[in-house]
């Protein structure tokens, strides 16, 4: 798994624009949705409640899914920020054994594993996408139960009695938007998360490969200095003599 999120991660700038791109489209649908809500809300009560029902119900239901859409792209550019952090953990790993090659093999140190939360990194990234997923497919359905329900006047649906399939949809709609607002920023807490995850993984490998390669210079230079000692007391020694080791 870890192989295919490496091999993922480099395409980590066309993660970003997609969800820049979904960003931007938001945004021009909620432009356009607020013009119509201009429209509806610039007529008096009585022509609201009779011929504008739809633009009603197109507003009310556009509200619902809009943001949730909006979040989607918001965690797709978290997210390739995320494979951004990989992509850069990933070359310092390769740029260190490429060093520690440069060692002799009996005094090369052995490179250092990432740590455990390193390798979950990807996993939380991708958990949030997946909240994030859930809940824009929620929250379309509760649009489309938007639409039933604004299609109607408002005193029919404050009318509406217990029981009725009317009453039912509107307490639907009210009760799972009550946990499906702190859902999404559940969604963006876990992509920050993995940001961090990211971030403290980059600053661990840096810190032991310093120490690392800090260690290995000082076990190649112990390692020169013993094969020039022999050489100098060689070559100190009186003719004649012979110097043992």
């Amino acid at each position: 798994m870890q192989k295919m999120i490496s091999k993922i991660a480099p395409r980590f700038p066309l993660f970003i624009w997609m969800g820049f791109m979904i960003v931007a489209l938001a945004f021009i649908i909620g432009f356009f949705n607020s013009q119509t809500a201009a429209a509806y809300f610039s007529e008096s009560k009585a022509i609201r409640e009779t011929t504008l029902l739809a633009e009603r119900a197109a507003v009310e239901s556009t509200n619902l899914w809009l943001p949730y859409f909006k979040f989607l792209g918001l965690g797709m550019v978290l997210g390739g920020i995320v494979m951004a952090l990989r992509v850069i953990l990933d070359n310092l790993m390769q740029t260190g054994g490429k060093v520690l090659a440069n060692l002799p093999a009996d005094k090369r140190p052995a490179m250092p594993n990432p740590p455990w939360y390193g390798r979950l990194m990807p996993i939380v990234m991708m958990l949030g996408m997946l909240v994030f997923i859930i809940a824009l497919i929620v929250a379309l359905q509760l649009a489309s139960q938007a639409r039933s329900v604004f299609a109607n006047p408002l005193p029919a649906i404050d009318a509406a009695g217990a029981g009725t399939a009317l009453l039912a949809q509107v307490q639907n709609i009210h009760a799972t938007s009550a946990w499906l607002v702190p859902f999404k920023f559940f969604g963006i807490a876990t992509e920050f998360l993995a940001i961090a995850m990211g971030l403290g993984t980059i600053a661990y490998v840096l810190k032991a490969q310093t120490e690392m390669l800090k260690n290995g210079v000082q076990m190649s230079r112990s390692s020169k200095k013993q094969e020039v000692e022999p050489e100098s007391v060689s070559a100190q020694a009186p003719a004649g003599e012979t110097v043992t080791a």
